[in-house]
């Protein structure tokens, strides 16, 4: 359009319908719920696994012996979710990232009712439920804090935000599962709640090194500067 004057002067680009929307946002999701689903998949795999590698632990403290299977390999591998959601977050920000979890959660859900409606999964082939409620109410509580820490603390330096989300989103599931399990606070229970905050703490810091390598490969999208 031009303007008396002879300046052109642009239309306003019009907003995308909700159609295409909706297909925009369900393409953003498929792949973070695929890689969250396989990130928990995997942990779920080595669940029963003794982590046998770390038996120098009970030399450390006899409480901490792993013959006993307190510690996996699921459990030394669940930390890889925050992992997931920082990358998610990170693209897509966090209501994708949310939405990729709730979306999961769901899908397991129902994976599951429907394997025991058609006979194919037995309950006592399932944990006990106070444990399952337990687990599951306690991931999520943890990834709900790990994507809101990333939002919040997203920025310069780029570290600060996928570090501080993954060991806080690894701090308060190892507590609400242990609060959860009915575990004591108290100096007995002291050792292996060290070595799990341990273990958040490693891998908060280890995901830096691969969070760092994608950087140029997973850029923010728009309106999403910095981590």
């Amino acid at each position: 359009m031009m303007l008396d004057s002879g300046v052109e002067r642009r239309a306003p680009p019009k907003k995308a319908g909700i159609v295409s929307r909706t297909i925009t946002v369900v393409g953003q999701l498929v792949l973070p719920s695929l890689a969250l689903a396989g990130a928990l998949a995997l942990a779920w795999a080595c669940v029963d696994d003794a982590a046998t590698d770390f038996r120098f632990l009970g030399d450390l403290d006899p409480s901490l012996a792993v013959d006993d299977g307190w510690l996996t390999w699921g459990a030394l591998l669940l930390p890889g979710v925050f992992f997931v959601l920082n990358l998610t977050s990170r693209r897509y920000g966090p209501a994708i990232a949310l939405g990729a979890t709730v979306i999961v959660w769901a899908g397991i859900a129902g994976g599951v009712g429907f394997a025991m409606r058609d006979g194919l999964l037995s309950p006592s082939e399932l944990p006990p439920t106070p444990i399952v409620v337990g687990f599951v109410g306690s991931m999520f509580l943890s990834q709900i804090v790990n994507i809101y820490l990333f939002d919040w603390f997203r920025g310069v330096p780029w570290w600060k935000a996928p570090f501080i989300a993954a060991l806080c989103g690894g701090l308060v599931f190892t507590a609400a599962l242990h609060t959860a399990a009915g575990g004591l606070w108290n100096a007995a229970a002291l050792p292996r709640l060290a070595v799990f905050g341990s273990i958040q703490l490693i891998w908060a810091l280890i995901q830096l090194v691969p969070t760092q390598l994608l950087r140029r490969a997973i850029r923010p999208g728009s309106g999403y500067g910095g981590a």
